[in-house]
């Protein structure tokens, strides 16, 4: 499989790589290998003109790493406390699966892609959608099910309307 997203711009920011690389999962395995494809062919920017898929950067602001850490503090209370559950988790999630989402990805429309690190297919996570508001939904088997649905129009309408435009724009990574 291979990503559809003309590039706009140099491609300057190919992130931590050898922290690409050498991360694990608590299952001991590594990154799912459409997003290793993804943030070695594309880097650091914003896809669709929407969303920002973030990739390992050492220590700046966007990196996967403190991104990730940034957007489960917004719901940690609920992490440590079911009784504090705050936003509705249906039609597609439970507490207990909760716990194991984990945030690489976020729109400017709000929205937040979590991989389910409980259950992997030949490598890959499910992907999941939410905006706190309306549930929590799993849209893909892979990065490259995702971008497919979001730049047509699908099952995705809710998020992408009638299709994200299909390209990549590089951005440099301020120090």
């Amino acid at each position: 499989m291979s990503y559809k997203l003309r590039i706009i711009g140099n491609i300057t920011e190919k992130g931590d790589l050898q922290g690409l690389q050498s991360y694990r999962f608590p299952d001991e395995l590594p990154f799912p290998p459409s997003y290793v494809s993804f943030a070695e062919t594309y880097g650091y920017g914003r896809a669709c003109r929407n969303l920002f898929i973030y990739i390992p950067m050492e220590s700046h602001c966007d990196s996967l790493f403190n991104q990730s850490a940034a957007i489960k503090g917004t719901y940690g209370d609920v992490l440590a406390d079911k009784t504090q559950l705050w936003f509705d988790l249906a039609p597609d999630m439970d507490y207990e699966r909760l716990k194991q989402l984990f945030p690489f990805a976020k729109s400017e429309n709000a929205y937040y892609l979590f991989w389910d690190t409980s259950v992997r297919h030949d490598g890959e996570f499910d992907i999941y959608i939410s905006d706190f508001r309306a549930g929590f939904f799993k849209v893909a088997g892979n990065l490259y099910e995702f971008f497919d649905k979001a730049t047509r129009r699908s099952e995705l309408e809710y998020f992408a309307g009638e299709g994200f435009e299909p390209v990549f724009e590089a951005l440099q990574a301020q120090k």
